[in-house]
């Protein structure tokens, strides 16, 4: 297992371009901080979960030294909130790769005449800032296409191909999902392989179901901001995304279970009321859940008879990993999580769900 002093230089390696900050406290910890951090749980040690706690107690991101100062001139309570601490950051940018998978089922439910809704499982929910993608505005911009990295634009309709409606050119961005109603979040991703054919049929929800260990009600006062604390202090783009998804959950709030995978799984599907469609969501769930029990998750699902839409690390599922293409290098970062539908690899996407490659269409 890779030591903590090596976790930490490969985190801020991984972080350096886009949170200097974080860099510099992964690479001042110490050997009086290792030592500290390796009275705990690995799952404790975390860079992101230990950065969290470290602002909660007062350290300030700007100062590198403040991080080491923490440890030493507050170690008991430093240790005992990383002890039942937890990393619930719920970015909602890895609904951009789920969405088509959703509006593939409600197109598939649509054309066999079934009128049920989806009745949507957030498994792993934290806050449920992706138990709306009813709510969200997705577009696609072809890899490699002068849209690419460009920020979102209108487009005419649906699924339109065509002008630019800020400078009169050509574009490849592709209308695949409009958010149902407002407040909604707008999410862009760049895509390539064998995209998915926008529909036009929009996502619909009946019921909402968030299961987590810690799930967050964003209606108590503070939950934002305990909820932004593994955020990065110099990614604001990203806090004010979360601030948008915030507001569409508050909008339509799911039901919050306490529980856990597989044991609570049941529990949360029987919480769905009749007339609904199941559908379970995982998103950066699995890794969390100790490796048998992964197992016992997927054939509990495949038991019920219900829909399972992953967003999960690539490798972690032996049985998604097996439907991979065979050019697919779980090493590679736009590789690092891999998108499938009831066990089925469908895509392969960064860490954040912006960048994704589809070699399956959904539904197909």
């Amino acid at each position: 297992m890779t030591g903590t002093r090596e976790r930490y230089a490969a985190y801020a390696e991984r972080i350096g371009p886009v949170s200097p900050s974080y860099a510099a406290w992964a690479r001042s910890v110490d050997d009086d901080l290792v030592a500290l951090l390796d009275t705990l749980p690995a799952q404790q040690r975390q860079p992101e979960l230990v950065f969290a706690v470290a602002r909660r107690l007062g350290a300030d991101p700007s100062d590198p030294g403040a991080l080491r100062a923490l440890g030493r001139e507050a170690r008991p309570a430093l240790v005992t909130a990383l002890t039942t601490a937890t990393v619930q950051a719920n970015d909602p940018r890895r609904l951009g790769p789920v969405v088509p998978v959703l509006q593939a089922l409600a197109a598939a439910s649509a054309q066999a005449g079934d009128p049920r809704p989806l009745g949507l499982v957030d498994a792993g929910a934290a806050a449920g800032l992706c138990s709306i993608p009813d709510r969200v505005t997705l577009d696609h911009v072809v890899a490699g296409s002068p849209d690419a990295g460009r920020a979102p634009s209108r487009t005419l309709h649906p699924g339109a191909r065509g002008r630019d409606v800020r400078s009169g050119a050509r574009s490849d961005r592709v209308r695949v999902h409009t958010a149902v109603a407002e407040p909604s979040v707008h999410l862009t991703v760049e895509a390539s392989g064998t995209l998915p054919e926008p529909s036009g049929t929009p996502i619909r929800i009946g019921a909402r179901v968030a299961l987590d260990p810690n799930p967050i009600d964003l209606a108590e006062p503070g939950a934002f901001d305990r909820l932004v604390e593994t955020v990065p202090p110099e990614a604001t783009d990203r806090t004010a995304l979360m601030r948008e998804a915030a507001r569409a959950t508050l909008a339509v709030p799911p039901v919050r279970i306490r529980g856990t995978l597989p044991g609570d799984v049941d529990r949360a599907l029987d919480a769905l009321p009749d007339g609904v469609r199941p559908v379970v969501l995982t998103t950066g769930t699995l890794v969390y859940v100790p490796g048998p029990d992964r197992q016992r998750v997927v054939d509990r699902l495949r038991e019920r008879g219900v829909h399972w839409v992953a967003l999960e690390r690539t490798g972690i599922l032996r049985g998604v990993a097996a439907t991979l293409p065979d050019d697919v290098d779980p090493a590679d970062p736009d590789a690092f999580a891999t998108v499938s539908l009831d066990g089925v690899a469908l895509a392969v996407c960064d860490p954040f769900g912006v960048r994704v490659r589809w070699f399956r269409r959904p539904g197909a």
